[in-house]
């Protein structure tokens, strides 16, 4: 039987079934939207990743609380703080070290008259907007002065000031966080995000009336941009200066014996590379075993098939039809649906993929639709292969058929 003959049968078979190859369909369908869905938002999330540890700048080394060495297994919630003010002063006062800045994270209330809103808090210093090359749209940021005298001052994220202000100057107004009142001396140009914060719905206050206002002596983390110095340099040069400070006798520089970590920006990328690959891989596992399920349909269905049309296939073996012809002639059928429901998973997988970046960016903003053509092409090549594997076995049961036994099947 030449070729076009046998996708011209099996096209019409399928015709003749239109409720029957839509259901089979059904399955490979969702199994490659998902594929491709799944695919996609890991690649995005990946990019996510590494865009917001970009952010942070190739130069900024950042010091946060827990052992220096990252160990496998689940990760330990309870870090001990120990992150200091005296860490802080030590750090600043070097002299490779250009700027520096210190950071106490929290989240409040924060209200003008009857207007109230959600924010994080940062206790922050001076050094915010150097470490970090931020800009204040209006009025100043915080100073030395402020943070040495434990001024209740802030400043406010562009959003904060366009909630609680509307298009009114929010500077020399007095705000409340927590009861208490802070004058209100900056407002920050527009940020969008930075290490998955909301720059814009951020108020800064000063470190020192951080630890008033929350009660605490201990830092979230440091950060410090060196002078004349590569991030490596500087990263060793911040072990050996808080391995002083922290009276740690760790001689050998051993990193499980610290109590602080010290990262820069090429050690974020590597952990934020490694998390959305796990994650790719971990998504389209799940999504593979939705196009097994969709191929195991279309076994069951094509057994279906091959059992109504005895018959039909005794009838065409004893008008000559070799078992090749039969054999051939179901396996077309199934590639046929599976290739369809391929075409059409890949239009709902591309258009759902896009859907949920939109929706993810809405929450979070700094998502990008990414789409793979290494993917789209895995998920049509996929969609065939099932066609053939799963499709294999009934087609070859029907071709095995003898045709005075099919003829006589009822």
């Amino acid at each position: 039987m030449e070729l076009r003959d046998l996708v011209h049968i099996s096209l019409t078979s399928l015709v003749r079934n239109k409720a029957r190859s839509v259901l089979t369909m059904l399955g490979i369908v969702i199994g490659i939207a998902s594929v491709i869905l799944m695919l996609s938002v890991g690649k995005a999330a990946e990019s996510f990743l590494l865009s917001q540890v970009a952010s942070f700048g190739s130069d900024v080394i950042m010091i946060a609380n827990g052992s220096g060495e990252v160990k496998s297994g689940a990760p330990n919630p309870m870090i001990k703080q120990v992150l200091t003010l005296k860490d802080y002063r030590e750090l600043k006062r070097q002299p490779w070290v250009e700027a520096a800045n210190a950071n106490i994270v929290s989240m409040g209330v924060v209200s003008y008259g009857s207007e109230n809103m959600n924010a994080n808090v940062y206790g922050s210093t001076e050094g915010e907007i150097e470490v970090y090359e931020s800009d204040v749209r209006e009025g100043r940021f915080l100073m030395s002065d402020d943070v040495d005298g434990r001024a209740k001052v802030a400043v406010l994220g562009d959003k904060i000031a366009r909630e609680l202000f509307g298009d009114a100057s929010p500077v020399g107004k007095q705000i409340k966080i927590k009861r208490q009142s802070f004058r209100v001396i900056g407002v920050m140009e527009k940020g969008g995000t930075r290490f998955f914060t909301k720059l814009d719905e951020i108020v800064y206050i000063p470190i020192t009336a951080a630890m008033d206002l929350y009660n605490r002596d201990r830092f979230n983390f440091l950060a410090v941009t060196p002078r004349d110095m590569s991030p490596m340099q500087a990263k060793e040069e911040v072990r050996s200066l808080l391995r002083d400070v922290h009276d740690l006798d760790n001689p050998n520089g051993d990193l499980a014996k610290d109590d602080f970590r010290v990262l820069t920006q090429d050690d974020a990328q590597k952990n934020a590379g490694t998390i959305g690959q796990v994650l790719s891989i971990l998504l389209g596992s799940i999504a593979a075993i939705s196009l097994i399920v969709g191929g195991i349909g279309i076994m069951n269905i094509m057994y279906v098939t091959v059992t109504e049309r005895t018959s039909e296939i005794g009838l065409r073996k004893a008008l000559g039809a070799k078992q090749r012809d039969v054999l051939g002639q179901f396996l077309a059928e199934a590639i046929a649906v599976t290739s369809a429901g391929g075409v059409v998973g890949i239009v709902f997988g591309v258009v759902l993929s896009w859907l949920t970046i939109q929706i993810l960016n809405s929450f979070q903003p700094g998502w990008s639709f990414m789409m793979s053509l290494d993917a789209i092409v895995l998920a049509f090549s996929v969609s065939a292969a099932i066609g053939i594997i799963f499709g294999f076995h009934p087609a070859r049961r029907a071709s095995k058929l003898s045709p005075i036994e099919a003829l006589r099947y009822e």
